[in-house]
């Protein structure tokens, strides 16, 4: 008796339409007069093509800072020596940066003296994906991340100057939530 294989169940937040999972936009991202997507990195002048396969790599990259900042705000959370905490962060940040400056980025074309035009923003990106519902559960979850940091420093009594890194992260979070929630409105 042959089986048949067994079909992948489609997520609950999969209407059906064809997405995409992650576009690449954002800050230093701009579209070239052929259509390609192009990562500027002003310091040096030079444009960078980035292919619908570096998506990956790009998303990891670019949010090298705030990574950092998310493990310093966690291990805050979880530890009483805030510096401990800050140090990681740095750790992690300067080990990213470091793998995209000597790693990534000499794998990809260059187009040296890039002249940036059409600017490609990160909520043009998410409208891109067309997937409300993975954006709707982002929003929901970046807030939740923002507030429940505060709310934890609050309840562990942890010192004002945590309390003051984890308000700050909590209102990035809540930009990042507005953001997909502009997308999400801008649907089709």
């Amino acid at each position: 008796m042959i089986k048949s294989p067994k079909k992948k169940r489609p997520s609950i937040f999969d209407d059906g339409n064809a997405q995409k999972r992650g576009a690449i936009a954002g800050r230093n991202i701009y579209i070239d007069d052929k259509g390609q997507t192009i990562m500027y990195i002003s310091r040096t002048k030079t444009g960078y093509i980035l292919k619908e396969k570096d998506a990956k790599n790009f998303s990891l990259y670019h949010n090298r800072i705030a990574l950092g900042i998310a493990v310093a705000m966690l291990l805050m959370s979880l530890t009483s020596d805030w510096r401990i905490s800050i140090i990681a962060g740095f750790v992690l940040f300067g080990v990213l940066q470091y793998r995209f400056v000597k790693s990534w980025l000499p794998t990809l074309p260059q187009i040296p003296n890039f002249k940036p035009k059409q600017k490609k923003s990160f909520i043009e990106g998410l409208i891109e994906t067309n997937n409300k519902g993975r954006c709707a559960l982002l929003a929901v979850l970046y807030a939740l991340l923002g507030i429940l940091l505060v709310v934890n420093g609050i309840i562990i009594k942890s010192d004002i100057i945590v309390i003051i890194f984890e308000v700050a992260t909590m209102l990035a979070c809540l930009y990042m939530s507005a953001q997909y929630i502009i997308a999400i409105s801008k649907m089709k």
